[in-house]
């Protein structure tokens, strides 16, 4: 059960990237769901057994909200602080 996470975090992980390569090219209406499937596969890859796939999927999507979620959170709370 514990190798099926991995897979699905790898997964998730490549659902995420298409998302934000979308968003890249104009789309904003896959914002939301490349969060929530890093998010969500970033937390199943946390409980997933060891390999390539569970590095794969905890890195990818860790990366993922790093950049999404929180560099602009400290972005806008501590450089962009004037109105």
């Amino acid at each position: 059960m514990k190798r099926i996470g991995s897979i699905v975090s790898a997964g998730l992980f490549l659902l995420s990237m298409a998302g934000m390569t979308a968003l890249l090219l104009g789309n904003d209406s896959f914002l939301l769901m490349s969060v929530l499937s890093a998010l969500l596969g970033f937390l199943i890859g946390l409980f997933a057994d060891k390999g390539a796939f569970k590095r794969i999927g905890v890195l990818g999507n860790g990366a993922i909200l790093i950049v999404t979620v929180l560099f602009p959170f400290f972005v806008t709370t501590f450089f962009w602080n004037t109105p």
